[in-house]
């Protein structure tokens, strides 16, 4: 099944040049191009708005950093050839690894249990259902964000596409899914655990709005309890 037009939008990540190089080479290598091709230059809610302006039906977020292998896109058109009978998803993720081959940890999702059928089914068609990603390489169909706003511009740009994912897939008929035969590589080391997602006061920026449930709020206020009583500081800022 086609996926319609799809538009690449590649991230700008100060100090990373060569890996901004490598993902935009990576995209003209793809088995299956993006119809268009966008760099977000330091704004990704502008960079988005100039991808839906393109109509292409699908935008593709790459941080720039996480380069696709060349049969990435490929493989999340070819899982939706595998939906039928399912929600239509608002969402397809690759399976980003590190350098190491393991799956990196800045970029793991979060698999949530809505309808159990629809999880079932999916895990049968070899796909697994979402309630969040991060950024890597993540597909997001036009009406998510015709339906659910844009990024947000007071969280990290992992944090935002992990918060954004999570606003639109609040309900089991909204759905999206990792694709592990669509894979990404993250080229740089994993984020120090008292940092990830650019520290304390981002996770808990994230907890606004009416993207999480009072039982996920909990969890995430417990975690920051954690992680606060294990002595993780935000790093001093600068005068």
């Amino acid at each position: 099944m086609s996926l319609g037009e799809v538009c690449a939008l590649v991230g700008d990540v100060p100090g990373h040049p060569d890996l901004v190089a490598a993902t935009q080479a990576a995209l003209d290598a793809q088995q299956r191009p993006a119809e268009h091709v966008l760099a977000a230059a330091g704004d990704p809610v502008g960079g988005v708005e100039r991808a839906l302006a393109t109509r292409a039906e699908w935008v593709w977020l790459l941080d720039g950093v996480t380069v696709p292998q060349s049969g990435a896109l490929a493989a999340l058109e070819a899982a939706t050839g595998r939906l039928a009978g399912l929600p239509a998803p608002l969402v397809l993720a690759s399976k980003v690894l590190a350098d190491d081959g393991e799956m990196h940890p800045d970029g793991l999702p979060q698999h949530e249990i809505f309808e159990k059928q629809v999880t079932v089914d999916a895990c049968e068609r070899g796909l697994v259902q979402l309630r969040a990603v991060p950024s890597g390489s993540v597909l997001i169909r036009r009406t998510a964000f015709e339906r659910f706003g844009t990024l947000r511009t007071d969280l990290p740009p992992s944090w935002s596409v992990f918060e954004f994912t999570a606003r639109a897939l609040q309900h089991w008929d909204d759905t999206g899914h990792l694709v592990p035969g669509s894979v990404a590589v993250r080229r740089v080391a994993a984020r120090p655990a008292g940092r990830a997602g650019g520290g304390l006061r981002s996770r808990a920026r994230m907890l606004s709005g009416s993207t999480w449930t009072t039982t996920e709020r909990l969890w995430e206020a417990y975690q920051l309890a954690e992680r606060t009583l294990r002595g993780e500081r935000e790093p001093a800022r600068r005068a």
